[in-house]
């Protein structure tokens, strides 16, 4: 399986990378690494209310379903390029269509939006499971506000009707008997969880809807009781990169970034809206003992141990499953053995322009990048090889 960079980005503190030292094998000095950074940052603490709020919602996304989880024939993710990072009503598009959202949910602290469909040809009917989380300072907030939006969407339309999920008497969710689509708000503690499931593979059945949903909050309510918010007091303080990789991954562009999201880390879930991965990805990235993954302008993935990374770098590596339309390219030198470079045909209905992308192993972390032009990509792994062997 190649799992290439996706498009998005996010924030982090620490000064250096935990675990075992990393092994220099080549000197910096001789490496070409253009005006790229190479000297590892420490990033402290959010300097904003709108950067800690960000980083807890990276934190969430871990703790956020992903459709398939609930159902294997969730096999697309639908949301891919836009933010998942949920602060207001902006990010959630065209899912929630009524204007009161950000005065309903003026105290939402942090949120994350997922979005899987069954995929398919382009124009082919599917199903499509939106899964957003919402969270609030407190449970009495949750409480207050998940109805609350339920009533603003639910009188949005005259023609919707109330719908109760016998497993969740909780819940508030409508819908329209002549279209195939269930809109549901749950509150959990301090959560709001929003699920609209969209569904063109079959007539217009609420019990059938019903049971998507439920199947969904079946795996989203359990994993809310395991996530573990910052406290109120600590929230402004909330460390941008507590384990210092992301200081060692090279920052996106302001002015060019590569994703949506803002740079940042993550431990799991979170990992798969971010690289171009299926299912299959979150079982490879446990088989490989991979802890955390830094998303900048490269994406670097590290395991706990350099065997789980070696094993993650035999899957990954571009000549492990070389596509037809993508060709073997000139490697950057002084890089060791375990680096790999193509050039890829154009993403349909993204880009005309063919892309580069190149993938490394370096001890205990896997690192993936691209870029337009093949030498600034040479540049930009090279000094992402610095960054990681810097003392």
């Amino acid at each position: 399986m190649t799992c290439a960079v996706a498009l998005t980005f996010a924030a982090g503190c620490g000064d250096q990378v935990t675990g075992t030292p990393l092994r220099v094998t080549t000197d910096p000095a001789t490496l070409d690494v253009g005006n790229y950074q190479t000297e590892p940052q420490v990033l402290g603490n959010a300097k904003s209310e709108n950067q800690a709020r960000t980083v807890e919602s990276q934190r969430l996304a871990d703790y956020v379903v992903l459709p398939f989880e609930a159902d294997p024939s969730y096999v697309t993710d639908a949301w891919f390029v836009r933010p998942h990072v949920v602060l207001d009503r902006k990010a959630l598009g065209a899912l929630v269509i009524n204007d009161t959202f950000d005065e309903v949910a003026e105290d939402l602290v942090a949120g994350w939006i997922n979005s899987w469909s069954t995929g398919g040809e382009p124009d082919a009917p599917r199903r499509t499971a939106n899964v957003a989380v919402l969270m609030f300072p407190d449970s009495a907030t949750a409480a207050e506000v998940g109805p609350a939006l339920e009533h603003d969407d639910f009188t949005y339309n005259v023609d919707n009707m109330p719908v109760q999920l016998p497993k969740y008497p909780s819940a508030t969710a409508h819908w329209r008997p002549t279209v195939s689509s269930l809109g549901s708000w749950t509150v959990h503690d301090r959560y709001v969880v929003f699920i609209k499931v969209d569904d063109d593979l079959s007539p217009p059945d609420l019990s059938n809807l019903i049971g998507h949903t439920e199947r969904l909050l079946d795996v989203q309510i359990p994993l809310l009781d395991e996530f573990e918010p910052t406290s109120a007091d600590e929230l402004a303080r909330i460390p941008r990169d507590p384990e210092g990789l992301l200081g060692r991954t090279l920052p996106s562009n302001p002015a060019d970034p590569v994703r949506a999201d803002p740079d940042g880390t993550y431990t799991g879930r979170g990992v798969l809206t971010l690289v171009d991965g299926g299912p299959d990805t979150l079982a490879n990235l446990r088989e490989a003992e991979v802890d955390l993954i830094s998303f900048g302008d490269s994406v670097v993935t590290r395991s706990t141990t350099a065997a789980g990374a070696e094993k993650l770098w035999e899957s990954w590596r571009y000549t492990a499953d070389l596509d037809a339309e993508q060709t073997v390219v000139e490697t950057p030198r002084g890089l060791g053995d375990h680096v790999e470079c193509i050039r890829d045909a154009p993403i349909s209905g993204l880009s005309e322009i063919s892309m580069h992308l190149c993938i490394m192993q370096i001890d205990r972390y896997v690192v993936q990048a691209y870029a337009r032009q093949l030498a600034d990509l040479h540049q930009k792994m090279s000094a992402q090889y610095v960054l990681l062997t810097a003392n």
